[in-house]
């Protein structure tokens, strides 16, 4: 099976030999040398495919992740593009040095469109192991720090932030049951210049990312946050996470999450506590303080990292991919893509503190995810029909960016303090409580507008636009979106 690469193409199946595909006309190799032959992966900035270098007598796999990522909004275009750009560079000095971080194989352009080619890892992600095999032990939680730790202390060695450490960006390699850190696709490469922290966009996945890292700072500590909670979802199998984190005091209440078969050193619980704590400074300072603390914990010699094996040695059939459940990082992939540059846009314009246009952004993804025009008039109805997962995210975007300021949540929290009282509370946001054409114009964009002021409600539609504020309220407290 050869795969075409076009992201256009109607019928993207071909022969294994295929060098035009049949349907498109486009070149299948990839630099003359890469066939893909499956995609394994879709995410906001393009696709990941399943390969094979054709210039090696053992055509063994590779990964090629390809940016498709099309926008008219030149600021967006770019920040994709330099963050494709800097995985590039990140995996050719990292890569090289570490057997348990992928080797970078090629960068190159083809068609306009950009392509990393990487090492492929065979194994299991943690992921897949948590649905596979269920929650994981003590001993395997150890373990894995063990492994990982090493790992992420390189790494931060080498001035480099990851950002984005969670199950799926884990593999437990099959030769060695060793763990390998993958997907470097936002991470930060930090030099002298102090500017580019406080101009860092505040990527990473959400609930994941460290509280400092949501607001565009990052340390050491961070990565070692993102971590602590990859520990604490795999002991406990909790989904969605958010359901273990504490808002009003600002700390992770697993322990009460765990299994009642579990059994859980003191020793342990304290080395997680330090990791997940709110505050960046509470925390372990370097993978090496973590490394330390574990020293007096003991696990058995049999207990090491137990995956589901993978029987197929290259170069048999194409590894099997298996699709895991939706999750709440991934659900907005399944958005079409303007829908994903949506977030991406919001994200830049709340960073920016460009509060309305933010404002119409947050409209225009807001009917993306209705799957209606952008800027069509939204009935109070449609809102329960808007999922959880992508309410809770653009709430926690408005939410981080405005110091708790804006958000749907500080609404509804307002709403309900006056008794839901739609009058009252118009005046405590200094909203019109009355529908008019000039309505937006006559709102405050700035910091200094009262809390709860923004996101707007110009995309309300319908005669009774006061409903859309006693229904969002509804929906919030359904999906358990709090302001924290």
């Amino acid at each position: 099976m050869t795969w075409c690469i076009n992201p256009e193409c109607k019928n993207p199946q071909n022969s294994e030999t295929a060098e035009i595909c049949l349907s498109c006309n486009c070149k299948t190799l990839l630099g003359e040398r890469y066939r893909p032959i499956k995609i394994i992966g879709k995410g906001g900035f393009g696709r990941t495919f399943l390969a094979k270098d054709e210039h090696k007598p053992t055509k063994p796999y590779c990964v090629v992740k390809q940016l498709n990522f099309l926008s008219q909004d030149t600021e967006v275009l770019n920040k994709a593009t330099e963050l494709f750009q800097q995985e590039a560079v990140i995996l050719e000095k990292l890569g090289k040095d570490h057997p348990q971080i992928p080797e970078l194989l090629a960068y190159f352009k083809q068609d306009e469109r950009l392509y990393i080619v990487q090492e492929f890892i065979q194994g299991v992600n943690l992921e897949r192991s948590l649905h596979e095999q269920g929650v994981f032990s003590e001993e395997r939680i150890i373990q894995l720090l063990r492994d990982i730790l090493p790992v992420l202390g390189f790494v931060h060695k080498q001035k480099v932030y990851h950002r984005d450490i969670k199950p799926p960006n884990i593999i437990i390699r099959t030769s060695d049951n060793l763990p390998v850190l993958i997907d470097f696709g936002v991470a930060k490469v930090i030099n002298n210049d102090e500017s580019l922290l406080k101009r860092a966009t505040a990527l990473g996945t959400m609930h994941y990312a460290a509280p400092e890292q949501l607001k565009g700072k990052i340390f050491p500590a961070s990565d070692l946050y993102s971590l602590g909670v990859t520990c604490i979802v795999l002991m406990t199998g909790i989904n969605p996470i958010s359901n273990m984190y504490d808002g009003s005091n600002l700390c992770w209440l697993w322990q009460k999450f765990l299994p009642s078969y579990a059994v859980v050193s003191e020793g342990l619980i304290k080395i997680l506590d330090k990791l997940i704590n709110y505050k960046p400074i509470e925390r372990y300072q370097s993978a090496e303080e973590v490394l330390q603390a574990l020293i007096p914990l003991k696990i058995s010699i049999s207990s090491n990292l137990v995956i589901v094996p993978d029987t197929e040695i290259i170069p048999a059939p194409p590894p099997k991919i298996i699709e895991t459940p939706l999750t709440p990082d991934n659900e907005t992939e399944q958005l079409p893509q303007a829908g994903r540059i949506y977030y991406f846009k919001l994200e830049l314009l709340l960073e920016e503190k460009k509060w309305k246009e933010a404002d119409l952004v947050t409209w225009k993804l807001l009917c993306t995810i209705l799957g209606k025009p952008a800027e069509t008039l939204i009935e109070s109805n449609d809102i329960n029909l808007i999922t959880c997962e992508c309410l809770r995210r653009i709430d926690e975007l408005w939410i981080v960016k405005s110091s708790g300021h804006f958000g749907f949540s500080v609404q509804c929290q307002i709403f309900e303090s006056v008794a839901r009282d739609y009058v009252s509370f118009c005046q405590r946001v200094e909203w019109p409580s009355y529908d008019s054409i000039s309505y937006h114009e006559s709102l405050k964009f700035s910091d200094k507008a009262p809390a709860g002021h923004l996101p707007s409600r110009i995309w309300g539609g319908g005669d009774k636009f006061w409903r859309h504020l006693s229904v969002m309220t509804g929906k919030l407290a359904q999906c358990g979106i709090t302001k924290n």
